[in-house]
């Protein structure tokens, strides 16, 4: 079977997290890097045999299907030098590029935009956020993980706020495995009672399929110390802090 050859703009972390995603199946498809950050371009070449472009516009040249993964604040400079075709097919990973400044830099009318947590992605368990559906690009996200298409840029930028959500929860988690250790205990067993307390709790969500809220109505005994706890936290405005800084981030988005 042919392979699919797909060109990459922009090989910083979320690119190498992708490669190491679809590294990780037996897929159809192979890639050609551009040398930006030429370095880990050379690197990621090295360990899973990907051809690295002379130029941005070579990858271009020799690849249909386009992923753009440069950083939002260089890219519309960065694109406006290349020549772009009518029949190229572009997924942007660019946060707060939306598709109609991409039309207008490229003047390609077949532009898609996503959102992945990247780390997650690497064992196929990340999802991802697409607008519009394309059936080439769906095929392939489908091997990083769950695919959540959006039929409306309104949806995409509610959904694409979940990106700087996966990250912040890695900050969330080791918050929480500080607070422990600074009371005493070792880091590993701190780490084991934040990990597997959300770990556990997330599969046992997902393989029962149990209402959240009648879940907390059941762990949540009168008196006990989960109430205790989140009444703590909804006095000192914890929980409301999530949606808050979340609208501020569909805002930015929105721009």
């Amino acid at each position: 079977m042919k392979k699919k050859t797909i060109g990459i703009l922009g090989v910083g972390q979320l690119s190498e997290f992708i490669l190491e995603g679809i590294n990780n199946k037996n897929t159809e498809y192979e890639f050609v890097l551009s040398p930006r950050s030429r370095d880990r371009s050379r690197r990621l070449g090295t360990r899973f045999n990907y051809k690295i472009a002379q130029s941005n516009q070579a990858v271009l040249d020799n690849c249909q299907m386009i992923l753009v993964c440069l950083p939002s604040d260089s890219s519309e400079k960065i694109l406006s030098e290349l020549n772009f075709c009518k029949n190229h097919n572009i997924m942007s990973t660019m946060a707060g590029v939306s598709r109609e400044r991409l039309r207008e830099i490229t003047n390609v009318s077949n532009i898609c935009v996503s959102m992945m947590p990247g780390y997650a992605n690497v064992n196929g368990n990340g999802p991802i956020a697409m607008h519009p559906f394309d059936k080439n690009w769906g095929e392939f996200f489908s091997f990083l993980g769950p695919v959540l298409t959006l039929e409306t840029k309104k949806e995409f930028d509610i959904a694409a706020t979940f990106g700087a959500l996966s990250g912040v929860s890695f900050i969330f988690l080791q918050t929480l495995i500080d607070w422990y250790t600074s009371k005493g205990l070792d880091y590993n067993s701190a780490k084991v009672l934040v990990l597997q307390t959300f770990s556990g709790n997330i599969d046992a969500i997902t393989n029962q399929h149990k209402d959240l809220n009648s879940i907390i109505d059941s762990v949540s005994t009168k008196g006990g110390i989960t109430e205790k706890l989140a009444l703590e936290l909804k006095n000192n405005r914890a929980l409301e802090a999530w949606p808050d800084a979340l609208e501020k981030i569909l805002i930015s988005i929105k721009k």
